[in-house]
């Protein structure tokens, strides 16, 4: 079973398929339906990069987002 951790905003999201093409995983799929978010269909595969939120036109409104699993996640308080 594997965990969503990309997530789409329709609203933002104009289905332009820049994160399809940026994807060095090939997580995603475009949507066959025009103007909509791609299809995650990999989401196992997805290595954390960033590549697809930092290329997205459409970023500052929120189109896609990535949350980072807990365990990966790295520290910057030192002790």
């Amino acid at each position: 079973m594997a965990f969503k951790h990309i997530y789409f905003n329709d609203k933002a999201c104009n289905g332009c398929n820049t994160c399809v093409e940026v994807c060095m995983c090939d997580a995603f799929v475009p949507n066959p339906e025009k103007g909509k978010p791609p299809i995650l269909k990999y989401p196992e595969e997805c290595w954390f990069c960033g590549a697809c939120v930092t290329d997205c036109p459409k970023r500052d409104q929120g189109a896609i987002r990535i949350v980072t699993p807990f365990q990966m996640r790295g520290s910057l308080l030192r002790r």
